[in-house]
């Protein structure tokens, strides 16, 4: 059976387990799972590429994902080993060996979350160093919009990103008290109340 045929029979109406399952091994839609985490329960979202997006799953996260992405959400469990991984990535926030989709951010921020990543546990660095990393050192600015538009926030350790002056600034999973939690969790004290 081709992929035209497959999605012939699902428009008329196969099983829904069968559809999900097609829709999610397609790229159709993205799984989606509840992780623990030291800010509360996450929403980590994944697909055939890797993880697509970490997000608060108190918040309306389904549609905050389709408006984002332009898929729709399917409950499912990750592959065969990624939970592991993910709980890892969490944990450490980093990657790890954890596939991540970046097929939705430019090529610019892929490079600026590849090099968040390569921050140490407990030390932070300021949007400046990470511009100078990627050879553009006047893109301090365009480093802040890559880090408030990081898709995959905790696992690409955005929270280790701060203003020049050291002020923790503004955090896209919950504003900048869990920053603070992120951090404090990894040993760094700020110098913030």
């Amino acid at each position: 059976m081709n992929i035209e045929e497959t999605l012939a029979g699902l428009r008329r109406g196969a099983p829904a387990s069968l559809k999900a399952n097609v829709e999610l091994g397609t790229g159709l839609a993205d799984g989606v799972s509840i992780f623990e985490s030291p800010v509360g329960e996450l929403a980590v979202t994944f697909n055939p590429h890797g993880v697509s997006s970490v997000s608060l799953a108190a918040l309306d996260f389904e549609d905050y994902f389709a408006d984002r992405f332009g898929r729709r959400l399917i409950e499912a469990r990750p592959p065969s080993g990624w939970e592991k991984l993910i709980n890892r990535g969490i944990e450490a926030g980093n990657p790890g060996q954890l596939p991540l989709d970046l097929r939705g951010v430019t090529a610019f921020r892929r490079e600026i979350m590849l090099i968040a990543t390569t921050i140490p546990r407990g030390e932070v660095r300021p949007y400046q160093w990470l511009a100078r990393q990627a050879g553009r050192p006047g893109a301090a600015r365009a480093v802040g919009s890559a880090m408030a538009n990081n898709p995959i926030p905790l696992i690409v350790p955005c929270h280790r990103v701060v203003r020049s002056d050291g002020s923790l600034g503004a955090y896209s999973l919950g504003g900048a008290d869990n920053k603070r939690v992120l951090l404090a969790r990894e040993g760094f004290v700020s110098t913030e109340g």
